[in-house]
């Protein structure tokens, strides 16, 4: 019996998608579109996708929709963690396996995006095929995007990145960044209070850089909204350390996670306010490219 391939790629997975919707059946959510100004409601299945975005007929030739498939295995691997952890409970505790693993499904998301995609393909400058140029001779960057992801999907940590043999150095450069940064990252949840609720952008995650007291850029955290209420924060550590006016959230709220007698790291969910939510939500706006979704439209205030 044949099988159906699937067609629409979501570069966010639905697992998330499916907490921002207004509906019983959970299908439907508001989005905005930004290129248009216009407001739709619309269906999961068609927002944040691009119909075969990972279809790979060159390294895939026998199964081209492989990546697609390993990339939803990795989703089902860390959706449970999610689900009934990160939204449900007050003090979170997961395993360093675990936190390597979330570190690295979430860095992915930022390189499996139709943001990456175009960059690698269809906006790829003269510039970019050159310094690609000793990882894809024939300057196919879309190729040399798809072969990366490909391997990155059946990767769990950091580690495994490094050590794998076919990955390609700038990548592995990226993801060190991305999954460890300068000096390790680490998990914030931020559960929301008042009247405003979270959006959900098409850049995912969001990532808010500051000068330094020293005077260079460096990432602080990277903002990824996982409901209406809530939103996951990957800090850099080292952020508590700078002024407020720099890293906008309290101290409280950008503790970092303690390790308790089992030996797991228990990340306390922080409550933010209004000014907070809004500033989430803004950030997102500013940055999004196509346009971004939400629950209630009588909780958002940032459309005018």
């Amino acid at each position: 019996m044949m099988h159906k391939e699937p067609i629409r790629h979501h570069y966010i997975p639905q697992f998330i998608l499916r907490n921002f919707c207004f509906d019983e059946n959970k299908k439907y959510l508001h989005y905005f579109d930004k290129k248009t100004s216009q407001l739709y409601k619309r269906k999961i299945e068609e927002t944040f996708m691009v119909r075969n975005l990972y279809r790979d007929n060159i390294n895939n030739p026998d199964e081209p929709t492989k990546i697609e498939k390993d990339l939803a295995r990795f989703e089902s691997e860390v959706s449970k963690i999610i689900t009934d952890r990160f939204l449900k409970e007050d003090e979170i505790s997961i395993t360093y396996e675990e936190d390597d693993k979330l570190k690295l499904f979430f860095a992915i998301m930022a390189f499996r995006s139709k943001i990456t995609s175009n960059k690698f393909g269809i906006e790829a400058s003269d510039e970019s095929k050159r310094f690609y140029s000793m990882y894809q001779t024939d300057g196919n960057l879309s190729d040399f995007w798809k072969r990366n992801l490909g391997y990155l999907a059946n990767c769990r940590s950091l580690r495994e990145v490094l050590n794998h043999k076919e990955i390609d150095m700038p990548i592995k450069i990226f993801f060190r960044r991305d999954t460890f940064g300068f000096f390790g990252l680490y998990f914030i949840v931020a559960e929301r209070r008042g009247p405003f609720e979270f959006i959900i952008s098409d850049v995912y995650p969001t990532v808010i850089t500051g000068v330094t007291d020293y005077g260079f850029e460096n990432h602080l955290y990277s903002i990824y909204p996982i409901s209406p209420d809530r939103v996951i924060l990957i800090a850099s550590n080292g952020i508590d350390a700078c002024p407020k006016s720099v890293a906008v959230f309290s101290d409280e709220v950008l503790k970092k996670p303690k390790v308790n007698r089992e030996n797991k790291l228990l990340i306390r969910v922080k409550k933010i306010y209004e000014n907070d939510v809004k500033y989430i939500n803004s950030v997102q706006i500013k940055e999004a490219y196509d346009g971004f979704a939400f629950k209630d439209r009588n909780k958002i205030t940032l459309l005018s």
